[in-house]
This record gives structure tokens, sequence and C-alpha cells, in this order.
């Protein structure tokens, strides 16, 4: 029900979106697979793969996109925590706009606004679903040697009232920054082969609780983590989709959200029409 409505509401929002633009839907569809999900440096899933599908929608060119996003857990059991996998499948709801200000200057500024629902079918609303609103900024022309310095504001709070333990709102703060190389090349569609590096350390503002299988705990304000990604894309011949290996290091800096580093990897096939 809850999936449903929430469905509902984003076609009953592209309709009208549609009446008023000239532009084309462009969809981008997205499988990703993750030997560990980790979000926010917590291990969801502790140390077990994911299967993680998306739906992406470019609305008429307006700068708005919607997206749903689903994780399914490839193992059962529970985690360390005592939480069932199988209860941590999870649907993702944003809608986001982004633009720019002052293109082509050294002080060009990429921002992105987005809301995010989290919704978590096979738990409680009460006891799991959560809200996000997210503000991402980059600033792609400010360094002469290609490296892109990012900062990215987050404001999560419990979709709905619920136990004292959900009392988890908060704010997380990351600065980070990418960094791209080219080299040639190895198929006729990639005469250049660019490989991004990425890092991103995070403050972590009380935001979110863990459970250590007798009660919630909340998390300290604190650096969490230091998260070190490389990643490249390879567009496949005859079929336009493009194939995105990463591979993604974690140095956890508080035990609240992480006690363990952690070394995952990652790839994901997607298509735009």
């Amino acid at each position: 029900m809850k999936n449903g409505v929430l469905i509902a509401s984003l076609l009953a929002m592209l309709t009208g979106m549609a009446i008023a633009a000239d532009g084309d839907l462009g969809v981008t569809t997205d499988v990703t697979w993750v030997s560990k999900y980790i979000f926010r440096g917590f291990d969801v899933l502790d140390d077990k793969a994911a299967i993680q599908p998306s739906l992406d929608f470019d609305l008429w060119g307006t700068g708005f996109t919607a997206k749903v996003w689903v994780s399914y857990p490839m193992s059962g059991g529970t985690t360390e925590g005592g939480n069932s996998r199988v209860n941590l499948e999870e649907w993702d709801y944003s809608l986001t706009y982004a633009n720019s200000l002052m293109q082509g200057d050294q002080m060009q500024t990429d921002y992105a606004v987005s809301w995010i629902y989290y919704d978590y079918p096979d738990t409680d609303s009460t006891a799991a679903d959560t809200q996000e609103f997210n503000l991402a900024l980059a600033w792609p022309e400010i360094c002469p040697f290609g490296v892109t310095p990012r900062y990215q504001l987050i404001y999560s709070w419990p979709a709905k009232s619920g136990p004292p333990y959900r009392d988890e709102s908060g704010w997380i703060h990351v600065v980070g920054m990418d960094y791209s190389i080219s080299v040639p090349g190895f198929l006729p569609e990639n005469p250049e082969q660019v490989f991004t590096f990425s890092m991103d350390a995070v403050y972590n503002d009380g935001t979110y609780a863990t459970w250590n299988s007798t009660r919630y705990s909340g998390v300290d304000h604190d650096w969490s983590h230091i998260l070190w990604g490389l990643s490249t894309n390879i567009k496949c011949p005859y079929t336009g989709a493009k194939i995105t290996p990463a591979i993604y290091y974690q140095t956890s800096m508080d035990d609240s959200v992480n006690e363990e580093d952690e070394l995952w990897t990652g790839i994901s096939v997607s298509m735009k029409f």
C-alpha cells in the first residue's frame, strides 16, 4: 500500500509536468550489484551482497528528475545486530532539481536539491522509514588540475512518529572531491578510457540509530568515516549500454557507525532511452 501511494503520486506529478512541458521524457534504467551494501558508513547487510535496480526519469529537460531505487538483499539470515536481512529490502523514491550557476566561469557551481523517501516494505513504517533533504554542490572549474571539490548537506528525519528510539533526526555533512584521468581506450566505442578517483569525508551529527541485539543506540556527533572510490565507464558496442565497474574502501573512524574498515566492489549496467 505504501509503495502504491508513492508511485501513484509520482505518476500524477509526471502527468502534470508532461502537459506543461515541450521536451521529451528521458528514462535511464540501471541494475547494480554490490558485494556489500554500505550506506553512509553503515554496513547494512553485515558483509552480504545486494542487487540494486533503479529507474530514473528526466522530466522533459526541466531540470527535475524522479527516481525509484530498490535494494534486494542476496542473502537471508540475520545481521550481527539481529536484523533480518529479508526485512532490509529497501525502496527509495526521490525528486531532484539540478542546475548550474555562473556556467563557464571559474566559480561555476553545480547544484542539486533532492527530497528522498526511504521505504522498508517488510517493516512497520514507524520503526524504519525515513525522509531526507539533500543539497549537493560541486565546483568543476575552480581547480586547474582537474579536481572537482564537492560538498553535500543532508538532513534526515523519521517518516512517521514512533517509539523513543526513533529520535534520530539530524544533519550529515560530506566534504569530497573527484579527480579524473584519461588513458587510451581498448574498444572502438571507447577511444578514451576515463578513470575517476573520489574521496568523501563524512561528519555525522548524531543522525540514525544502530541496533546491538538488545536496544537501539544513538550515533556520535563526530567524523564517522572517509570513503575512497575508483570507477570507470565502458560503453558497450551495438547496444549503447554503459557498464560501470567500481571499487571502494572505507576508513571507519567512529565505532557508533562502523567498527570496521570496509572493502567492497560493484558493477552496474545502465541504458538511457
